[in-house]
């Protein structure tokens, strides 16, 4: 096991500690507050464009006049669902566990379907059936015409990643570690491929040729051929967290990572090249020629097609959706309550408009886990230094002990972990 930490005057074996992850990733990343922040990746139609946020309320702005045309309230968040359109409407889920299908020209509500689960992913859209996951563990296929249920499947856990239509399949993660291949008008099971960690993607998974490219919470990129979920290969990439999304361009796969990466590499899994950064990258897009990306550090990136750093623009908060470019724009929302239009060739910040409200509380990626540590009782009273101040709670001849750490993801998600303490913070 490696070491936690450099522990001068505190000194005990490592044998003696369990380190234990306390919950799954899905039910960590979105204990968050209501507040005025944009996780979303907006969606321009006539004229509009159009978005939700932790607020509660789903935005139709005016592209020349940055003015609201109209304001859809629901009863909770609307975040991680990003907007479909359908025709002259717009669908949106949200946390208050309903899908709603909005009028474009009005935002007057045409139907709403109920779930038993808060909507925290973005839907999928084709010939007029709407597919969406809930954290009720349920799968739905909707008709977009009436909002009435045609079928849905149910999972072991609950389901937050996006769903992948591609022909006549439909691809999804979930949090039960299994990548799930189901037909898309029946909602029968084709083939399930089981990963080694939970599979929780923000982002629609690449299908390049005859293989599907899904990342993990842990480590691990996956290519599964979409006939059978056979795994053509899988490689580690990076310390943790491949579960943003990837874009394909110029031949490679652009797939950033929580662990501070950013890898390309060839469809066959051959790294082409990496940037690294001290904080997690979020979710990435492309116009085609440049990848733009935001990062804890809160800056928004643009990085051209061989990694070389084209632009970047500091913002108040961390953006977790990538962004929209649109006619030589990158529109993006973030953290700190602000809907951002940079010009994408130079990253000169053209306008921005703030939802009211103030940013949601939301922990970093990095600390999306809280770890425990226990111990066999023996004499660690005796070698214990006032420091620390570990509050010790006797349970069955145990000692529970809970620090704050800065550390890299492992315990069931990889074979070795890398844990860190922050001497610098108090244990609690």
């Amino acid at each position: 096991m490696e070491e936690f930490g450099s522990f001068d005057d505190f000194s005990v074996e490592m044998g003696d500690f369990e380190v234990t992850k306390r919950e799954d990733y899905h039910n960590c990343l979105w204990e968050c507050t209501e507040g005025g922040s944009i996780d979303q990746e907006p969606v321009i139609h006539n004229g509009k464009i159009l978005f939700g946020s932790f607020n509660r309320k789903f935005y139709a702005l005016d592209l020349k006049t940055r003015e609201p045309v109209w304001i859809f309230e629901a009863q909770d968040r609307i975040g991680l669902c990003s907007p479909s359109v359908y025709k002259n409407s717009i669908i949106v889920g949200s946390y208050d566990e309903n899908i709603y299908r909005l009028d474009m020209d009005t935002g007057e509500l045409i139907w709403k379907f109920r779930t038993q689960g808060e909507i925290a992913s973005t839907g999928a859209l084709k010939d007029g059936v709407y597919y969406s996951a809930s954290r009720d563990q349920n799968l739905y296929a909707i008709d977009c015409e009436t909002g009435e249920l045609i079928w849905k499947f149910r999972t072991l856990k609950p389901n937050v990643s996006v769903p992948t239509v591609h022909g006549e399949k439909l691809f999804f993660g979930s949090s039960d570690r299994n990548l799930y291949c189901l037909d898309r008008r029946t909602g029968e099971v084709l083939w399930k491929f089981e990963a080694e960690e939970e599979i929780v993607v923000i982002r629609p998974l690449l299908v390049i040729g005859e293989c599907i490219y899904v990342g993990t919470m842990g480590t691990m990129m996956y290519a599964i051929n979409i006939n059978d979920g056979t795994c053509v290969w899988k490689k580690k990439f990076g310390d943790y967290g491949m579960t943003r999304g990837g874009v394909y361009l110029k031949g490679l796969i652009i797939q950033p990572t929580q662990g501070g990466f950013i890898y390309a590499f060839t469809p066959e899994g051959d790294i082409a090249w990496k940037v690294s950064r001290n904080e997690t990258f979020t979710s990435v897009a492309t116009d085609g020629e440049n990848v733009y990306t935001s990062s804890e550090d809160l800056n928004f990136y643009c990085f051209d097609s061989e990694g070389k750093l084209v632009w970047k623009y500091k913002m108040e908060g961390p953006a977790w959706q990538p962004g929209l470019i649109h006619e030589g724009v990158v529109y993006v929302g973030s953290n700190d309550c602000f809907l951002y239009a940079f010009d994408a060739a130079s990253g000169e910040l053209l306008w921005k408009f703030r939802c009211p409200g103030s940013p949601i509380s939301h922990p970093p990626i990095r600390s999306y886990f809280e770890v425990t540590i226990k111990h066999k009782k023996k004499d660690f009273e005796e070698v214990q230094d006032k420091k620390y101040d570990l509050k010790i709670a006797e349970e069955d001849g145990t000692s529970a002990y809970k620090t704050r750490m800065t550390y890299q993801v492992s315990t069931q998600y990889g074979a070795k972990g890398k844990y860190q303490i922050d001497s610098k913070e108090e244990a609690f």
